[in-house]
Protein backbone atom coordinates (compact mmCIF):
# COMPACT_ATOMS: atom_id res chain seq x y z
CA UNK A 1 0.00 0.00 0.00
CA UNK A 2 3.08 2.18 1.04
CA UNK A 3 4.81 1.78 -2.36
CA UNK A 4 1.24 2.34 -4.49
CA UNK A 5 0.97 5.65 -2.32
CA UNK A 6 4.29 6.68 -3.05
CA UNK A 7 3.68 6.08 -7.12
CA UNK A 8 0.70 7.51 -7.35
CA UNK A 9 2.29 10.50 -5.88
CA UNK A 10 5.07 10.33 -8.56
CA UNK A 11 2.29 10.22 -11.24
CA UNK A 12 0.91 13.65 -9.67
CA UNK A 13 4.20 15.28 -9.61
CA UNK A 14 5.30 13.91 -13.38
CA UNK A 15 1.66 15.51 -14.51
CA UNK A 16 1.93 18.77 -12.98
CA UNK A 17 5.42 19.23 -14.96
CA UNK A 18 3.92 18.16 -17.43
CA UNK A 19 1.09 20.23 -18.00
CA UNK A 20 3.28 23.31 -16.69
CA UNK A 21 5.89 22.22 -19.84
CA UNK A 22 3.16 21.84 -22.74
CA UNK A 23 1.06 25.18 -21.66
CA UNK A 24 0.96 28.29 -23.36
CA UNK A 25 4.11 30.34 -23.18
CA UNK A 26 2.08 33.53 -22.45
CA UNK A 27 -1.49 34.79 -21.82
CA UNK A 28 -3.64 37.32 -22.72
CA UNK A 29 -4.20 40.44 -19.91
CA UNK A 30 -7.97 40.54 -21.22
CA UNK A 31 -8.33 36.41 -20.58
CA UNK A 32 -6.96 36.71 -17.17
CA UNK A 33 -9.47 39.73 -16.18
CA UNK A 34 -12.11 37.31 -17.97
CA UNK A 35 -10.68 34.33 -15.81
CA UNK A 36 -11.11 36.51 -12.61
CA UNK A 37 -14.34 37.91 -13.59
CA UNK A 38 -16.02 33.87 -13.82
CA UNK A 39 -14.50 32.72 -10.12
CA UNK A 40 -16.12 35.49 -8.23
CA UNK A 41 -18.47 34.78 -5.90
CA UNK A 42 -19.78 38.45 -5.79
CA UNK A 43 -19.92 39.65 -9.43
CA UNK A 44 -22.50 42.59 -8.59
CA UNK A 45 -20.77 45.77 -7.56
CA UNK A 46 -23.85 47.84 -6.41
CA UNK A 47 -22.59 47.23 -2.52
CA UNK A 48 -19.05 47.87 -3.28
CA UNK A 49 -17.58 50.38 -0.89
CA UNK A 50 -16.62 53.49 -2.72
CA UNK A 51 -14.31 54.93 0.02
CA UNK A 52 -12.47 51.41 -0.79
CA UNK A 53 -12.91 52.02 -4.16
CA UNK A 54 -11.64 55.12 -4.16
CA UNK A 55 -8.58 54.18 -1.70
CA UNK A 56 -7.28 51.54 -4.43
CA UNK A 57 -8.39 53.09 -7.54
CA UNK A 58 -5.18 54.42 -8.64
CA UNK A 59 -2.79 51.64 -7.22
CA UNK A 60 -4.93 48.93 -9.39
CA UNK A 61 -5.12 51.02 -12.77
CA UNK A 62 -1.27 51.14 -11.66
CA UNK A 63 -0.72 47.11 -11.34
CA UNK A 64 -2.73 46.83 -14.19
CA UNK A 65 -1.16 49.21 -16.35
CA UNK A 66 2.66 49.71 -15.33
CA UNK A 67 3.72 46.78 -13.25
CA UNK A 68 4.18 43.76 -15.42
CA UNK A 69 5.76 41.76 -12.43
CA UNK A 70 2.98 42.35 -10.05
CA UNK A 71 0.01 41.59 -12.87
CA UNK A 72 1.73 38.36 -13.84
CA UNK A 73 2.34 37.65 -10.38
CA UNK A 74 -1.49 38.12 -10.16
CA UNK A 75 -2.32 35.39 -13.08
CA UNK A 76 0.02 32.97 -11.31
CA UNK A 77 -1.73 33.24 -7.61
CA UNK A 78 -5.46 33.31 -9.10
CA UNK A 79 -4.63 29.86 -11.10
CA UNK A 80 -3.29 28.55 -8.06
CA UNK A 81 -6.80 29.63 -6.08
CA UNK A 82 -8.84 28.74 -8.75
CA UNK A 83 -7.05 24.89 -8.72
CA UNK A 84 -7.84 24.77 -5.20
CA UNK A 85 -12.17 25.49 -5.72
CA UNK A 86 -11.33 28.97 -4.24
CA UNK A 87 -13.22 32.13 -5.28
CA UNK A 88 -11.38 34.93 -6.97
CA UNK A 89 -11.84 37.29 -4.53
CA UNK A 90 -9.08 35.60 -2.03
CA UNK A 91 -6.69 36.18 -5.12
CA UNK A 92 -6.44 39.28 -4.03
CA UNK A 93 -4.86 39.27 -0.51
CA UNK A 94 -1.52 39.89 -1.63
CA UNK A 95 -2.99 42.84 -3.50
CA UNK A 96 -4.52 44.23 -0.35
CA UNK A 97 -1.06 43.09 1.54
CA UNK A 98 1.74 43.92 -0.67
CA UNK A 99 -0.07 44.95 -4.28
CA UNK A 100 1.82 41.35 -5.30
CA UNK A 101 5.18 42.57 -4.55
CA UNK A 102 6.84 39.46 -2.99
CA UNK A 103 9.76 41.00 -1.87
CA UNK A 104 8.05 43.14 1.47
CA UNK A 105 8.94 42.96 4.95
CA UNK A 106 6.75 44.36 7.61
CA UNK A 107 8.56 46.34 10.63
CA UNK A 108 6.06 43.81 12.82
CA UNK A 109 7.11 40.96 11.69
CA UNK A 110 5.07 39.08 8.49
CA UNK A 111 6.75 39.14 5.65
CA UNK A 112 6.53 37.78 1.46
CA UNK A 113 3.75 37.96 -1.08
CA UNK A 114 0.97 37.18 1.63
CA UNK A 115 2.51 38.68 4.72
CA UNK A 116 2.42 35.60 6.23
CA UNK A 117 3.89 35.32 10.72
CA UNK A 118 6.43 33.01 11.45
CA UNK A 119 3.67 31.14 13.33
CA UNK A 120 1.15 30.90 10.52
CA UNK A 121 4.56 29.96 7.93
CA UNK A 122 5.74 27.18 9.82
CA UNK A 123 1.88 25.98 11.27
CA UNK A 124 1.48 25.38 7.28
CA UNK A 125 4.84 23.53 6.38
CA UNK A 126 7.05 27.10 5.09
CA UNK A 127 10.30 27.17 7.12
CA UNK A 128 11.78 30.47 8.30
CA UNK A 129 15.09 30.36 9.53
CA UNK A 130 18.01 32.54 9.49
CA UNK A 131 18.71 33.25 6.00
CA UNK A 132 16.52 31.13 4.60
CA UNK A 133 13.31 32.57 4.78
CA UNK A 134 10.76 30.62 3.03
CA UNK A 135 8.20 33.20 3.25
CA UNK A 136 9.92 34.93 0.28
CA UNK A 137 9.36 32.57 -1.80
CA UNK A 138 6.28 32.61 -4.16
CA UNK A 139 5.81 29.18 -4.83
CA UNK A 140 6.00 27.79 -1.10
CA UNK A 141 3.67 30.73 0.19
CA UNK A 142 1.54 30.81 -2.17
CA UNK A 143 1.08 26.47 -1.92
CA UNK A 144 0.55 27.54 1.71
CA UNK A 145 -1.65 30.01 1.32
CA UNK A 146 -3.96 28.22 -0.36
CA UNK A 147 -4.23 25.44 2.00
CA UNK A 148 -4.66 27.43 4.30
CA UNK A 149 -7.40 29.52 3.12
CA UNK A 150 -9.06 25.95 1.98
CA UNK A 151 -8.80 24.83 5.35
CA UNK A 152 -10.32 28.51 6.85
CA UNK A 153 -13.10 28.17 4.27
CA UNK A 154 -14.18 24.52 5.38
CA UNK A 155 -14.29 26.02 8.65
CA UNK A 156 -16.32 28.78 8.25
CA UNK A 157 -19.06 27.39 6.06
CA UNK A 158 -17.55 28.18 2.38
CA UNK A 159 -18.53 31.29 3.14
CA UNK A 160 -15.43 33.91 1.19
CA UNK A 161 -15.94 36.62 3.86
CA UNK A 162 -15.12 34.46 6.75
CA UNK A 163 -12.43 33.00 5.42
CA UNK A 164 -10.86 36.58 4.30
CA UNK A 165 -11.60 37.53 8.27
CA UNK A 166 -10.14 34.90 9.53
CA UNK A 167 -7.30 34.77 7.39
CA UNK A 168 -6.63 38.65 8.56
CA UNK A 169 -7.29 38.37 12.24
CA UNK A 170 -6.60 34.42 12.53
CA UNK A 171 -8.87 31.75 13.17
CA UNK A 172 -8.94 31.64 16.78
CA UNK A 173 -9.67 35.28 16.77
CA UNK A 174 -13.00 35.13 14.36
CA UNK A 175 -13.95 32.13 16.86
CA UNK A 176 -13.76 33.85 20.04
CA UNK A 177 -15.56 36.94 18.73
CA UNK A 178 -18.65 34.60 17.74
CA UNK A 179 -18.70 33.84 21.52
CA UNK A 180 -21.83 35.86 23.80
CA UNK A 181 -20.42 38.86 25.15
CA UNK A 182 -16.78 38.86 22.70
CA UNK A 183 -14.97 41.80 21.82
CA UNK A 184 -15.63 42.63 18.55
CA UNK A 185 -13.12 42.20 16.16
CA UNK A 186 -10.74 45.40 14.85
CA UNK A 187 -12.11 47.75 11.57
CA UNK A 188 -9.04 46.46 10.07
CA UNK A 189 -10.25 42.72 10.12
CA UNK A 190 -13.99 43.72 9.31
CA UNK A 191 -13.22 45.73 6.17
CA UNK A 192 -10.58 43.23 5.00
CA UNK A 193 -13.55 41.29 2.65
CA UNK A 194 -15.06 44.88 1.98
CA UNK A 195 -11.91 45.79 0.46
CA UNK A 196 -11.34 42.44 -1.43
CA UNK A 197 -15.00 43.18 -2.93
CA UNK A 198 -14.46 46.81 -3.72
CA UNK A 199 -10.65 45.66 -5.55
CA UNK A 200 -12.59 43.17 -7.35
CA UNK A 201 -15.41 45.59 -8.98
CA UNK A 202 -12.49 48.14 -9.95
CA UNK A 203 -11.11 45.41 -12.17
CA UNK A 204 -14.45 44.81 -13.70
CA UNK A 205 -15.30 48.10 -14.19
CA UNK A 206 -12.11 49.35 -15.25
CA UNK A 207 -12.65 47.55 -18.65
CA UNK A 208 -14.88 50.39 -19.99
CA UNK A 209 -11.54 52.21 -19.61
CA UNK A 210 -9.92 52.62 -23.01
CA UNK A 211 -6.34 53.00 -21.75
CA UNK A 212 -6.49 50.19 -19.07
CA UNK A 213 -8.21 48.16 -22.28
CA UNK A 214 -5.32 48.54 -24.44
CA UNK A 215 -3.04 47.59 -21.88
CA UNK A 216 -4.40 44.64 -20.40
CA UNK A 217 -4.75 43.08 -23.11
CA UNK A 218 -0.67 42.69 -23.79
CA UNK A 219 0.71 38.95 -23.47
CA UNK A 220 1.70 37.99 -19.98
CA UNK A 221 4.63 35.45 -19.36
CA UNK A 222 2.74 32.12 -17.73
CA UNK A 223 4.40 30.90 -14.97
CA UNK A 224 5.05 27.96 -12.87
CA UNK A 225 7.78 26.38 -9.97
CA UNK A 226 11.03 24.95 -11.44
CA UNK A 227 13.68 23.02 -10.57
CA UNK A 228 16.93 24.26 -11.10
CA UNK A 229 20.01 22.17 -11.92
CA UNK A 230 22.25 20.81 -8.90
CA UNK A 231 24.47 22.99 -8.22
CA UNK A 232 23.32 26.09 -10.19
CA UNK A 233 25.08 29.67 -8.24
CA UNK A 234 23.78 32.59 -10.41
CA UNK A 235 20.51 32.98 -10.68
CA UNK A 236 20.79 35.75 -13.31
CA UNK A 237 22.90 33.48 -15.63
CA UNK A 238 20.31 30.76 -15.43
CA UNK A 239 17.69 32.56 -16.46
CA UNK A 240 19.60 34.36 -19.69
CA UNK A 241 20.32 31.16 -20.64
CA UNK A 242 16.47 29.47 -20.69
CA UNK A 243 15.60 33.16 -22.87
CA UNK A 244 14.30 34.71 -20.19
CA UNK A 245 14.60 38.58 -18.70
CA UNK A 246 16.83 38.04 -15.32
CA UNK A 247 15.20 40.97 -13.98
CA UNK A 248 11.72 39.37 -14.34
CA UNK A 249 13.00 36.03 -12.84
CA UNK A 250 15.08 38.00 -9.92
CA UNK A 251 11.93 39.76 -9.28
CA UNK A 252 9.53 36.61 -9.02
CA UNK A 253 12.33 35.04 -6.64
CA UNK A 254 13.68 37.62 -4.09
CA UNK A 255 13.86 34.86 -1.11
CA UNK A 256 16.77 32.84 -3.83
CA UNK A 257 20.04 32.32 -2.58
CA UNK A 258 22.89 30.24 -3.97
CA UNK A 259 22.63 26.83 -3.68
CA UNK A 260 17.75 26.67 -3.35
CA UNK A 261 16.75 24.75 -6.26
CA UNK A 262 13.14 25.71 -6.02
CA UNK A 263 11.79 28.70 -8.20
CA UNK A 264 9.16 30.03 -10.20
CA UNK A 265 9.82 31.12 -14.15
CA UNK A 266 8.20 31.11 -17.02
CA UNK A 267 7.36 28.21 -18.56
CA UNK A 268 9.26 29.00 -21.72
CA UNK A 269 11.63 31.57 -22.96
CA UNK A 270 9.82 34.87 -23.21
CA UNK A 271 11.29 38.36 -23.56
CA UNK A 272 9.06 39.78 -20.54
CA UNK A 273 9.62 43.57 -19.49
CA UNK A 274 11.53 43.47 -16.79
CA UNK A 275 10.00 44.95 -12.80
CA UNK A 276 9.05 48.72 -12.54
CA UNK A 277 8.62 50.77 -9.38
CA UNK A 278 6.69 49.60 -6.65
CA UNK A 279 4.21 51.42 -4.63
CA UNK A 280 3.76 50.79 -0.90
CA UNK A 281 0.74 48.40 0.10
CA UNK A 282 -1.97 49.27 2.68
Amino acid sequence: MRGRRCLCLLLLVFAGTTLAASAPPTRNGGELMREFEQGLTEPGCTDASPRWRRHYAQSAKDMAVEDEVALTLFAYVLDEVRNAGLPSELALIPFVETRFHPNVRSASGPAGLWQFTTSTARRNGVGVQAGRDGRMSVVSSTRAAVKHLGRLQRRFGHQWRQTAMAYNAGEGALKASRRRHARRLSGITRSYPVKLHAIACLFIEQGNDDRWQQAIERPLPRLAPRTLPIGTRDLRRWARAQGFDPDLVAALNPGWHSGSRDILAPVAGHAAAGPRGHRKAN
